[in-house]
């Protein structure tokens, strides 16, 4: 009873835990989570080019803020997922893109569902392992003839040593010599067969509750963890050499304990690896329904038959409900471009990675803030976030070029439509070759069919003839610059960097001084 008791106060910490992380996403209170820091995320995960620009992996960052993942392979996935990229398994199967909508329509499962995936023992962000059974074993037949002799002698030995003690009958010793090179025979592989036991029984424990939530047939998923739990509490003498070594001695108890796990192992390993498939399956897609279940006004996209992209609004889903600003995508097909112009601060640069973050989402398969998404089958590329490197001697010029010529040379060939997502581009050059190679680039990505979004503050770009333009503008209140963050049709006409040096307290003069 005491047992149980504890276990339920701690699942409701747990779960007392979980609901203020809730209420910190809802609010948007980012900061008040214990999210990852950037080096504790995988290389090519941090490096890619869509976490530099896109602030993925930062402390409030999507990635961290929506991870409520537990298992180390859901995490994998988790990251791989919403970053468009293949996670590198062996037969990986396609994401299940409605498996999202399919769970957040019924009703309370969406937070049943999150809560059956706590773990009790866990430290924030801590990931654990569920391993898969290997249903191969090599064990026996290396040693066909210890396997039929072993429950005789098992059996035999310790009778007679017992038998020998209390009548004085020889060959007690001899025993022990027999059983100890037999445990000296099968130590060092018995040893990979307790670390494997200590695994999945460790595991059956940490993820019972999940184990049952999803489970057809609790019966069976209830008799395959119990059997598996037992005899991973087997694995505790191994921590105390003496114990084990006489149970060897006596019992050749190692050898009763392999056998189990293969018995184990021919009558649940099919029902054990299909779940634990099921479990990593949705651990990796518990960020998405967890998005979409505290964002209820969120809608699922829809796939485009006309090939285009287009929207009625899209906000950013980082951005606290309080300062969202919605703004329609306008259709946009391959081939075309949108070239976005405005002042510093108006919200040029936010409006491209809201559509990168809602279309990353709609590949998640997860909903967006927005109404009326529809995408196409596409590929996402950005470059809004160059990078130098003194150590690679890498000018941030190069650096932006390399980054093109890479996106451009993937175009080649595509199966899915490239959208591109540009901002300033080539900054580490003169104005008159920028706009002559941005140009050029941009013809280019035309003939490739590319969707592109380009925001700059070189008005004559805005001169190319297929380009759809817009901008974002500042106001004048009081003397005052107020910024409403709505995108408008047309070109730029306002500036303001000379304002706002002034207002930090750089002396500008006046044309006249």
């Amino acid at each position: 009873m005491y047992a149980r008791r504890k276990l339920q106060l701690q699942f409701a910490k747990k779960t007392f835990h979980f609901i203020e992380e809730e209420i910190h996403r809802l609010t948007g209170e980012f900061k008040k989570l214990k999210t990852r820091e950037i080096w504790e995320y995988l290389i090519p995960v941090r490096n890619h080019p869509l976490s530099i620009d896109l602030d993925l992996c930062t402390k409030q960052g999507f990635l961290g803020v929506f991870d409520i993942t537990i298992t180390e392979s859901g995490f994998h996935n988790y990251l791989y997922r919403f970053l468009q990229e293949p996670n590198g398994l062996v037969g990986e199967p396609k994401p299940n893109l409605g498996l999202v909508e399919q769970i957040l329509k019924q009703r309370n499962y969406p937070f049943q569902l999150m809560r059956k995936f706590l773990v009790l023992d866990g430290e924030p962000n801590e990931k654990f392992a569920l391993p898969q059974v290997n249903q191969s074993s090599s064990f026996w037949e290396k040693r066909n003839w210890l396997r039929w002799i072993f429950p005789i002698w098992g059996v035999f030995s310790p009778i007679y040593m017992t038998v020998g003690l209390l009548f004085d009958l020889p060959l007690i010793p001899f025993l022990f010599l027999i059983n100890g090179l037999l445990f000296l025979n099968y130590r060092k592989e018995s040893l990979l067969y307790w670390k494997e036991i200590k695994a999945l029984s460790t595991a059956s424990v940490r993820f019972q509750k999940t184990f049952l939530f999803l489970s057809k047939n609790r019966k069976t998923t209830k008799s395959m963890l119990t059997n598996i739990s037992k005899l991973g509490d087997s694995a505790e003498l191994l921590v105390s050499p003496l114990p084990h070594l006489l149970l060897n001695l006596i019992f050749l108890w190692d050898l009763w304990k392999i056998q189990s796990l293969i018995k184990w192992k021919l009558k649940f390993s099919e029902d054990w690896n299909r779940m634990q498939n099921q479990i990593i399956g949705m651990d990796s897609i518990l960020p998405f329904v967890n998005f979409g279940y505290i964002h209820p006004e969120a809608n699922f996209p829809n796939l485009s038959n006309q090939k285009s992209l287009k929207a009625d609004s899209l906000v950013h889903p980082m951005l606290p409900e309080t300062n969202r600003v919605f703004n329609p995508l306008p259709e946009m097909k391959p081939g075309d471009l949108m070239i976005v112009t405005g002042s510093n601060m108006s919200g040029k640069t936010t409006y491209l990675r809201s559509i990168a973050m809602s279309l990353l989402l709609a590949g998640s398969g997860a909903p967006v803030l927005g109404k009326n998404f529809e995408q196409l089958d596409f590929q996402i590329h950005t470059l809004i976030r160059s990078q130098d490197s003194m150590e690679d001697g890498v000018s941030f010029f190069y650096s932006e070029v390399r980054r093109l010529s890479s996106i451009i040379q993937n175009a080649d060939g595509s199966k899915k439509i490239p959208i591109l997502f540009l901002d300033e581009i080539l900054k580490g050059t003169n104005s008159k070759e920028r706009f002559i190679a941005t140009r050029e680039i941009l013809s280019v990505l035309r003939e490739k069919n590319c969707i592109v979004f380009l925001t700059t503050h070189d008005l004559k770009l805005a001169d190319i003839p297929w380009a759809k333009r817009f901008h974002f503008t500042e106001l004048e209140l009081d003397g005052k610059m107020d910024f409403d963050y709505k995108i408008r049709s047309g070109v730029s006409t306002s500036t303001n960097a000379l304002k706002i040096l002034k207002k930090e307290g750089i002396p500008i003069r006046s044309e006249a001084e």
